[in-house]
């Protein structure tokens, strides 16, 4: 038998559990364990993934039709969507691009309903807000597209209702009826994602309806572990704790099997008893939850692992404490040994040899028990700095969020002076000024350099090692040298768009405020430098963080 072969056949032995479940009480410890198997070979799954991905990248390079690149980054995208959300939001773009330079609108509205996607899940819940206002109400939306807008809602109201973020401009977020009366009619009735939905945003018991459904799911899949959740969620309403475990142990094996980062529910498993006490086994969950975030770059899930670690280290400062009893009481009783040992040393000298043998033992234990309390500093130390790198992530996302509305603020700031300016000279009558300020593009080069400076510092943030990749394109004698620190070129800047999927010059030159030409003549002139073929260069930097 393979090795493949015996992969898939432990892949179904610990995936076939939804019937037995369903059957009667759960055994949680034994389900626990192939959980426990499912976390140990994350990566074989993750691998799996990858390789897809892999595959259908090296068939978008063969590729000359736009409607077949837009079908493959629109492939690409659903492939990242659980998986990575830096590329899914990548692939968003590049459909974007592909989508308007064939005039096709309604593609180029399904592709920005999914960069929005993105947002929702990775809890960046203002950006996402104010994009969902931009976009209107769903009745303006084809209808082609308003089923996609519909779950795209029902799962920003979902998860605002579910953290408790009331937004006082908005009914929707505290008011689940009102919810999902205007958008779960937009679901087919017959479909997972109409249960998924209605559970989740609702209270309504419809636990018959989710169990018929899992009968219809192929198993390993993201719908199975969804609808899981969906019953743990009615599960625990209902006070059912071991039911309500049990979902979530099916969830999170679906999920792990699926490659799926984005999920919840191995984090939610941390907190159950069953894992608190096995402190090896919640020591992994936790470092999977870690990892899957940081890979992920989910905001709010960050914060519910801190939590997570906290009680995790609760835990263990318990056994601690339960283990120096232990050790003193072992120490007390060794103490006491030691003293009969003495004493029928002095009495029983013909015993020596047995009482030596014991005191042996006594020592071996003693250092078993250091060399566990040794396992366990290390496990505590591994925590703390998993928990000093959430708080890094956190510093970093937090900085950016600052440096982008400080952004905007200024720019505010510059239209509402213009305004008042503008305002001034027309109450005075000086409309011949007002009409040459109107024509001048003063106020908008006064704003260029520090929009140039928060895009260099932002791109720069995240691309650390950009100008030295350039500069590895080029020819040694025309390096581009950086003009200070974190500040780019006018040819670096626009080859950075290029690396992040913006590619045409006239896309570029609206982003920068350059004309066309000048765009053009900054790319032609930096290909003529490289130590590559020209027509290689502009792909080369499109891929550069894509390989």
């Amino acid at each position: 038998m393979n090795g493949n072969l015996k992969k898939t056949l432990l892949l179904f032995l610990f995936l076939g559990l939804s019937g037995a479940a369903m059957a009667g009480d759960p055994n949680l410890e034994d389900n626990f364990k192939k959980l426990d198997y499912a976390v140990a070979h994350h990566t074989e799954y993750l691998q799996k993934v990858q390789q897809n991905i892999d595959d259908l990248k090296a068939t978008l390079a063969t590729c000359t039709y736009s409607s077949d690149r837009y079908g493959i980054c629109k492939h690409l995208y659903d492939l990242y969507l659980k998986f990575d959300s830096d590329s899914a939001l990548a692939y968003a773009f590049r459909c974007q691009v592909l989508a308007k330079a064939d005039g096709e609108k309604e593609e180029f509205m399904e592709s920005k309903l999914d960069e929005l996607m993105i947002k929702v899940l990775r809890g960046d819940y203002v950006s996402a807000r104010g994009s969902m206002v931009k976009l209107g109400p769903i009745e303006s939306f084809p209808e082609a597209l308003k089923g996609k807008y519909a779950i795209l809602s029902l799962e920003y109201y979902m998860r605002m209702l579910h953290a408790n973020l009331a937004d006082p401009s908005d009914a929707l977020t505290s008011n689940r009826e009102a919810c999902w009366q205007t958008f779960g009619k937009y679901l087919p009735r017959n479909s997972w994602a109409y249960d998924y939905y209605e559970a989740g945003v609702t209270e309504h018991d419809i636990e018959g309806r989710l169990l018929k459904r899992l009968k219809t799911l192929p198993q390993p899949s993201i719908q199975v572990a969804m609808i899981e959740v969906s019953l743990a969620s009615i599960y625990k309403r209902q006070g059912l704790t071991d039911k309500y475990y049990n979902a979530l142990i099916l969830s999170a094996i679906n999920d792990i099997s699926m490659g799926n980062r984005e999920a919840q529910s191995l984090l939610y498993l941390i907190e159950s008893p069953y894992v608190r006490r096995n402190l090896d086994r919640a020591y992994q969950y936790a470092m999977l939850c870690s990892e899957n975030a940081k890979s992920y770059k989910d905001i709010w899930r960050s914060l519910d692992i801190v939590k997570a670690q906290t009680v995790i280290t609760q835990s263990y400062e318990q056994a601690l404490q339960r283990r120096n009893l232990y050790m003193m009481g072992i120490i007390a009783l060794l103490a006491i040994a030691l003293l009969a040992i003495f004493i029928l040393f002095a009495l029983l000298w013909q015993k020596r040899r047995k009482q030596s043998e014991m005191v042996k033992k006594q020592e071996g234990l003693n250092n078993t028990l250091h060399q566990m309390l040794e396992r366990e500093r290390k496990m505590q130390e591994q925590l703390a700095q998993n928990n000093q790198r959430m708080q890094d992530e956190l510093k970093y996302r937090n900085a950016n969020f600052i440096n982008v509305y400080m952004m905007m603020s200024n720019y505010i700031a510059i239209v509402q002076k213009f305004k008042k300016n503008l305002y001034n000279l027309i109450v005075s009558g000086k409309i011949e000024s007002a009409r040459k300020t109107l024509k001048s593009n003063t106020e908008t080069e006064e704003y260029m350099p520090d929009f140039y400076r928060h895009f260099d510092k932002a791109y720069l943030s995240t691309h650390p090692d950009f100008p030295q990749r350039l500069n590895a394109l080029l020819q040694p004698d025309k390096q581009i040298e950086m003009p200070a620190p974190e500040t780019l070129t006018p040819e670096q800047r626009i080859y950075a768009l290029v690396s992040l999927g913006v590619t045409d010059s006239v896309s570029i030159a609206n982003f920068l405020h350059y004309s066309p030409q000048t765009i053009y003549n900054y790319r032609l002139k930096t290909r003529h430098n490289a130590v590559i073929p020209e027509k290689e260069f502009p792909d080369t930097v499109a891929k550069m963080y894509y390989q």
